[in-house]
């Protein structure tokens, strides 16, 4: 298990496991999904479409529930499109990297709405912008490395708003890419640092959060010998948990590979670090994904109809009442004698 992302328009999360997808129902119900196939022991990162129209114009959309997934180290390397009935076919050929590290889409405009993809070049990020057609503009090839699971904050995450957020597990770093490829630190997590311990995993905390009891959903990928192994399985972060740290909507959730350390960053005139917890035996990957409970259902909204019915019909009777004393004053006005 090395992502998971979603949820699609039916519900059903998506989860990238042994180099192929699967559909992921309440419950835990699983089921192949799409035609989707890459080597198994590659991190085939993915990503899915909230439905946005790109700059390209009005005839180019990605559809909501379409799946883009990596072909991240074999020759040609690109990004493979999965409708949401399962049928795959190439996007785009990205060979001008040395390897895939990193995908996700621009959900609040800076970049036009556009599919964003990392990838590792003569040891730095090189950041590519995708529209629906397949069309390609590098942004920059000089940033930080950044691998794993990567996200657009959303407008009201401070300064950075809009930016694309990444993590360096090497360094603990936390690194923004701008839309016109300007880049640096965002933070230094704190978190433990290294190869395969690191910084792995991002993703943001929607609004109402908390007040529809939504879940995080991570990947634990199973990784016999290594330790910690990991069990091939779904973590979950619940708001009870999140709650516990007074998690805010669009707060930055932030996960490291090796046991999971979470930490929560949160940017508004600056940026700070949460420590939350972790999950000894994970072997975090990819992406955190945030699914929503259902709207909350408005009180009283039958009694506040009929107060507003009755102060109406109040009203139109005073306002008549009104009239009738008017017109009994003005006929007295003018005979006197009918007093």
């Amino acid at each position: 298990m090395v992502d998971v992302v979603g949820p699609r328009p039916d519900g059903a999360l998506v989860a990238a496991a042994a180099g192929r997808l699967f559909t992921v129902r309440p419950g835990g119900t699983t089921a192949p999904f799409g035609t989707y196939a890459t080597d198994p022991g590659a991190e085939g990162y993915i990503a899915m479409s909230p439905g946005l129209d790109v700059a390209a114009g009005p005839a180019c959309r990605f559809e909501a529930g379409d799946v883009f997934a990596l072909e991240p180290v074999t020759p040609p390397l690109g990004v493979v499109q999965v409708t949401v009935d399962g049928r795959s076919a190439r996007l785009v050929d990205l060979p001008h990297a040395d390897a895939l590290t990193g995908i996700a889409f621009d959900t609040t405009g800076r970049f036009g709405h556009e599919l964003l993809v990392a990838g590792r070049r003569r040891g730095r990020t090189v950041l590519f912008s995708v529209d629906c057609r397949g069309r390609v503009t590098t942004l920059t090839d000089s940033a930080p490395p950044i691998e794993g699971g990567m996200a657009v904050a959303p407008q009201l995450f401070g300064e950075h708003g809009g930016d694309l957020i990444g993590v360096d597990g090497d360094s603990g770093d936390v690194v923004f890419i701008r839309y016109d490829g300007t880049h640096g630190v965002l933070v230094a997590s704190g978190l433990p640092a290294g190869g395969d311990v690191g910084l792995e995993a991002v993703g943001f905390v929607p609004p109402e959060f908390l007040q529809r009891g939504g879940i995080a959903y991570l990947a634990d990928r199973g990784s016999s010998g290594s330790p910690p192994e990991g069990t091939d399985g779904i973590r979950r972060l619940t708001e009870d948990v999140l709650r516990g740290v007074g998690i805010d909507n669009n707060d930055l959730v932030l996960a490291t590979e090796a046991g999971g350390r979470t930490a929560v960053v949160r940017c508004r005139l600056t940026c700070r670090v949460l420590p939350l917890g972790g999950a000894p035996g994970a072997r975090v990957k990819g992406h955190i994904t945030v699914a929503l409970g259902p709207p909350q259902q408005k009180p009283f909204v039958g009694a506040s109809r009929e107060g507003t019915l009755a102060f109406a019909a109040t009203t139109a009777v005073v306002i008549a009442v009104g009239f009738v004393l008017y017109f009994i004053h003005r006929q007295r006005t003018r005979d006197p004698d009918r007093r």
